[in-house]
Parts: structure tokens; C-alpha cells; sequence
């Protein structure tokens, strides 16, 4: 199960964009001293941060935004 809803990301969205970090590339390039740059991120914000980079480089945007698990995806595909 997911570890975030959609208001949640579209919350860090939001904060993402505000500071600066509006395609792929930023998101997937942000660092640790980059996180004081997001205002009033807080914790579970960088879990969801964490989850979006990797939905970008697996190019699964639509399915991190439906707050879909990618363990749950594996197991739907296995056809044994």
C-alpha cells in the first residue's frame, strides 16, 4: 500500500514548483542541501519525494500519482 495519498503529493508538488524544481530533470537532480530550499517540507514529504524520483526514472508518473503501489503492479502481472 502506498505510504502517501494524492492530496499529499500534489501538496509536495506544489512546494517543488514554488522552489524552483518544475520538470523531471530538477526533481531528479535535488540533493540534500537543495531540501532547505522547499519551504515547510517536513518528513513524510521527503518520503514522497523519494517515491517520486524513482516514478520518474521507471517513467510510472501516472501510477505514482493514483498512489499506486509498485509491489502491488508486480504481483498483478505474474501469470503463475
Amino acid at each position: 500500500m502506498a505510504k502517501y495519498n494524492f492530496n499529499q503529493a500534489t501538496k509536495l508538488l506544489e512546494k517543488l514548483f514554488k522552489a524552483g524544481f518544475n520538470d523531471e530533470k530538477s526533481i531528479l537532480g535535488i540533493q540534500l542541501d537543495d531540501l532547505e530550499k522547499i519551504q515547510d517540507i517536513s518528513s513524510s514529504d521527503i518520503t514522497i519525494l523519494l517515491e517520486l524520483k524513482k516514478a520518474i526514472k521507471s517513467k510510472k508518473i501516472i501510477a505514482f500519482l493514483n498512489c499506486e503501489d509498485e509491489r502491488k503492479e508486480v504481483k498483478e502481472n505474474v501469470w503463475f
